[in-house]
């Protein structure tokens, strides 16, 4: 068995998980529980207004990864 210690607690409620994926896949719940901050929170409701405004600006996740070339 791997002991992992952390120096801050991270309160886990689980001990046990199956595999690494299942031990990630756990944070990731925990951590998208908490609250964004203030001024993340300004930075989207900016982000969103801007595209309200300039729809044009606006490209797709897809458009974009279709649009970049590897060499």
């Amino acid at each position: 068995m791997t002991t992992i210690s952390f120096d801050e607690n991270i309160k886990l409620n689980k001990k046990h998980f199956k595999n690494l994926e299942d031990f990630q896949m756990y944070l990731v719940q925990v951590f998208q529980k908490t609250e964004l901050s203030d001024d993340h929170k300004y930075i989207l409701d900016e982000r969103i207004a801007d595209l309200k405004e300039n729809p044009s600006d606006y490209i797709s996740l897809d458009d974009l990864k279709s649009s970049i070339k590897r060499k």
